[in-house]
């Protein structure tokens, strides 16, 4: 997309999100047509439409994470000092609130412990789930390796840093 169609994009996303929550998949499927109607005409023909609704709503995500509202990161942390350290360490803006289905705000999930809490929760699981993906590309790693010696590799198969995942529903605590 040229430069004036992603900003008239993001704006569009913005404007269904303000009717319908800032969930990715509602919106996608609420905008995509009127937005790329011949695409999405070619898509279907071609049998490549459910492709194009996953890269549009992937796109709405991005655009969802990185909303840049009148209360920001900084203008919250400034407000609130006792949150100002915790919330300038964030790399987000906003987080996925499972049991809404949206990205929510920092303002709204400090506002709102619930949400914040669903928020870290999923966020936490979806970190286990990374770490744990790590392991088996590790054994994955060493069974080549010891497979192949000749091959120059690594002489480390785990990393030090890497340990097993032992994933536990207290974790989520």
């Amino acid at each position: 997309m040229l430069n004036s169609q992603t900003v008239a994009f993001a704006e569009r996303v913005w404007e269904i999100a303000s009717q319908l929550g800032n969930n990715a998949p509602k919106i996608a499927d609420d905008m995509m047509e009127g937005a790329f109607p011949r695409t999405c005409a070619q898509a279907r023909q071609e049998g490549a439409f459910r492709m194009l609704r996953t890269g549009i709503i992937t796109e709405v995500k991005r655009i969802l994470r990185n909303q840049d509202d009148a209360m920001g990161q900084g203008d919250f942390a400034e407000i609130t000092e006792t949150f100002a350290p915790l919330v300038r360490a964030l790399r987000s803006k906003t987080y996925f609130v499972e049991s809404a289905q949206e990205y929510v705000g920092i303002p709204e999930l400090i506002a709102e412990a619930d949400l914040l809490d669903d928020a870290r929760r999923f966020m936490r699981r979806k970190g286990i789930e990374c770490l744990a993906e790590a392991d088996r590309l590790d054994a994955l790693f060493a069974a080549v390796v010891a497979h192949d010696p000749d091959e120059r590799r690594s002489a480390s198969t785990r990393p030090p840093h890497v340990t097993r995942v032992a994933v536990d529903t207290q974790v989520l605590s």
